[in-house]
């Protein structure tokens, strides 16, 4: 499956949502006269230039500059890639306070390590989104979603310069936390997530608690049921679908934890959010 997936047209600043899961896909960047970012929130991308292959990774602002042919790939379908994109112009204050925008630099990454914050940015972006979508032709639009992308962009870089009070995490972890945060779909227990640590059990839980501060099971459970709010408040589809996208085989199961965890039900959260 071939095509062009962003704005070429004249609104600007753009944003969207992407999510293909079991298909292989590529497509070619039809947006060359501006900045772009790809926000991932689950699975991997790829991104290849003339001379260089860049693999996106969850958490991650990839930020691409103008002028620099590219295509794109998925390169796992089972595992698919999730994001926000966003196309939009330097402005002044982003060319006052980053040293990112420089043009000749076809790529660079900047990480969100913490899992609540992503979220949050995730949402935002979702906001612009439906800007654009519901006031297309508002006078204002252009300069509110402007304003809306360039505080994205500086919650970014502040979550990737600011410094964390947080253990160090064991790079053994963070190789866990990676495969995990992918596909948070994905059906592994603990003993399975120690093995491709290269750890015993017991060592595993120590270093993952030392790390995160939570179990492994809580930490697993309490990311999914975040990613399924997000889901729930920014989305319409089925609750059962977004308990599988975040990895519950049984949506009544889903709906106690997420009951438990929120004090609703999936759809009562959804219907208080809309009506917020």
């Amino acid at each position: 499956m071939r095509g062009v997936i962003g704005s070429t047209g004249p609104m600007m600043p753009m944003t969207g949502y992407f999510n293909s899961r079991s298909e292989p896909r590529q497509w070619v960047e039809g947006n060359l006269a501006h900045w772009n970012g790809y926000f991932t929130l689950r699975g991997k991308g790829e991104v290849r230039f003339a001379n260089e292959t860049v693999q996106t990774s969850v958490g991650e602002l990839l930020l691409l500059a103008p002028g620099h042919r590219r295509n794109y790939r998925i390169p796992d379908p089972r595992m698919g890639w999730e994001f926000y994109w966003l196309h939009f112009r330097m402005t002044p204050r982003l060319g006052e306070q980053l040293d990112w925008f420089e043009p000749s630099r076809p790529w660079q990454s900047h990480g969100v390590t913490n899992v609540s914050l992503r979220v949050e940015l995730a949402s935002q972006l979702e906001a612009a989104h439906r800007f654009n979508l519901t006031e297309p032709d508002l006078p204002q639009r252009e300069a509110i979603v402007e304003a809306l992308l360039e505080a994205f962009v500086l919650r970014v870089a502040s979550a990737a310069t600011s410094p964390s009070g947080a253990s160090p995490v064991d790079p053994r972890i963070e190789r866990v936390l990676e495969y995990f945060h992918c596909d948070l779909a994905t059906s592994v227990n603990v003993d399975q997530l120690a093995e491709i640590a290269g750890l015993s059990r017991s060592q595993f839980c120590l270093l993952f608690r030392r790390g995160t501060g939570r179990s492994p099971q809580a930490y697993m459970e309490d990311r999914r049921l975040e990613m399924a709010a997000h889901y729930l408040r920014t989305t319409g589809q089925p609750v059962a679908e977004i308990a599988e996208m975040v990895g519950f085989a049984s949506p009544f199961y889903f709906t106690q934890r997420f009951r438990r965890r929120h004090g609703l039900s999936p759809s009562g959260y959804r219907g208080q959010h809309k009506r917020s």
